[in-house]
């Protein structure tokens, strides 16, 4: 981290959380000038988020440190729904494997460790400069972009002058109040208490291999499997215990008894929360975004604030860096709330029925409840894949809302020609954007494509492993044909898809691609001359 910040650059970030940190990195590679303020001094030492998800893997794979992150994750195991007499009412998996972005859907990870990773990330990139110890105390609009005043504990106010302003600051985030801008409420409300533990190996094997949502009415409980010894177990507060900013020690190993003693674990951290649903009204306010808990809070039924706020990093970091390159104008960052507020929305609705049946306190309605689901089932507990609960793209930047379109793209494992190593596709392709073909074009097609490829700067990739490649487009030779059955699953032989692997549309035939590129930069309003 440095000690000297540039007066003036692309792009300021206020918080260096897993969120603001991972922006950084995203913006940081593709050579943008950023600076990161953040009033603390040190990493939180505890676990706060617990879960990430394959998009969550892909962002970490394009910063480079998913290898690091190897020894601090494990794939998330099955959830087992219990209901009132302690019996499955639900079931929820990831499936079985090859899996279509190439990591598994759903991992439990140490937050510690990630955010190490992380910041030893954005240390490498020389035009990110990183000040701890630094609070942001006001954000003005000025001139071409937003001044920033910005103090380090017992030093002077000093001015940064800055294009773009993103404010990952947390849930409470003193940059959103500053602006005035609001949370609309999702009416979810309730007290909890998340207690993560250290449990003695000799100890592990008796607990559940799996997490279990004990859906009781007498006190809704989860437990999660993590890393190594870390396990999770996290209560609803009963009435009286519902104001309590703590829970002694004693209490708190009498919610624990059922599974464990004093003797077999140590409490690594215990945190009383009031679990939210809320969702920023409005994204953007001039030259200054926002991103993470500061723009939306969910309760943790299914394991996705932290996921949400590094899909707000993937989606902003792109269009950021094409607006400050000329490439497209600002009113392409309209975009990101556009597209990001529905989605946080849509996942919060799903978050919010799990919560509803997992929350039920009334033993009457509870039985109703596990009727309810068992009958729907068939009276036999069926896996649902959990990653199939998570909404796409349903508005912005999408040639329209019709799936695929919306949703990630595919990532196989795959190599270029015949002679390469495997590899995941993204490391082979980059991170533009991308016209993948089912099959393999003419150099005539290519050169119908070509003024709109270079507008968008996108690259030109085909499966089709028995023609020869032409000039100008990647041979990919996947391992287990995920991308030949999406094709086929979605009757198409063309893909476009954005820098944040976003599917932008879908072509059958060479004229409906020509089409389909030519849509793609007038949506972004891209023009030759713009392009360098």
């Amino acid at each position: 981290m440095t000690s000297h910040t540039p007066s003036s650059v692309d792009v300021a970030i206020i918080g260096f959380g897993p969120v603001g940190a991972s922006l950084a990195a995203l913006l940081g590679q593709r050579g943008c000038r950023v600076a990161v303020f953040d009033k603390s001094e040190q990493i939180y030492p505890l676990p706060r988020a617990f879960a990430l998800d394959h998009e969550a893997m892909r962002t970490f794979q394009q910063i480079g440190i998913a290898g690091a992150l190897a020894a601090h994750i494990t794939p998330y195991r099955p959830t087992i729904y219990q209901g009132a007499d302690g019996q499955p009412i639900q079931h929820f998996d990831m499936g079985p494997a090859p899996y279509p972005l190439a990591w598994a859907p759903s991992y439990t990870f140490n937050q510690p460790a990630l955010e190490t990773a992380l910041r030893a990330a954005v240390a490498a990139l020389p035009n990110v400069q990183v000040q701890l110890g630094h609070e942001v105390t006001d954000v003005q609009q000025a001139h071409g972009g937003a001044a920033l005043t910005v103090q380090a504990a017992g030093g002077s106010p000093r001015e940064v002058h800055a294009r773009y302003v993103v404010a990952c600051d947390g849930g409470t985030s003193p940059a959103r109040k500053r602006l005035g801008l609001r949370l609309k409420s999702l009416d979810f409300d309730e007290p909890w208490i998340v207690v993560d533990m250290h449990v003695n190996e000799s100890v592990l094997a008796r607990l559940p291999d799996t997490n279990i949502q004990y859906c009781n009415p007498a006190r809704p409980c989860t437990y999660v499997v993590g890393p190594g010894t870390h396990r999770r177990w996290e209560f609803l507060l009963l009435p009286h215990e519902a104001e309590q900013r703590e829970m002694p020690p004693d209490a708190i190993w009498q919610l624990l008894a059922p599974w464990i003693t004093p003797g077999e674990a140590t409490i690594w951290r215990a945190a009383t929360y009031r679990f939210h649903a809320v969702v920023l009204e409005q994204w953007r306010q001039g030259p200054v975004l926002l991103a993470g808990d500061s723009a939306h809070q969910m309760p943790p039924f299914l394991a996705q604030g932290m996921c949400q706020g590094l899909r707000d990093a993937a989606n902003l970091a792109w269009k950021l860096d094409w607006v400050l390159k000329g490439h497209a104008g600002e009113e392409l960052l309209n975009s990101y709330g556009t597209e990001r507020g529905p989605q946080v929305e849509a996942v919060t609705a799903t978050v919010k029925r799990l919560g509803q049946i997992i929350c039920e306190r009334d033993i009457t309605r509870a039985r109703e409840r596990d009727e309810h689901l068992r009958a729907q089932q068939g009276y036999q507990v069926r896996m649902q894949l959990r990653q199939s609960l998570l909404p796409g793209v349903h508005h912005g930047l999408i040639d329209r809302d019709e799936a695929p379109m919306g949703t990630p793209f595919p990532q196989p494992v795959c190599q270029i020609g015949t002679a390469g190593h495997e590899q995941m596709m993204d490391d082979l392709l980059g991170h533009g954007f991308v016209l993948v073909l089912r099959d393999a074009p003419s150099a005539e097609q290519l050169a119908q494509w070509t003024d709109a490829l270079q507008r968008l700067q996108a690259q030109v990739a085909c499966i089709d492993t028995t023609t020869r490649a032409v000039a100008g487009m990647q041979a990919l030779h996947e391992a287990d044909g995920i991308l030949a059955r999406w094709f086929g699953q979605h009757g198409c032989n063309a893909a476009l898809v954005r820098p944040d692997h976003i599917v932008y549309g879908v072509a059958q035939g060479t004229a409906p691609t020509t089409e389909l590129l030519q849509r793609a930069c007038e949506h972004l309003a891209v023009q030759a001359a713009t392009v360098s």
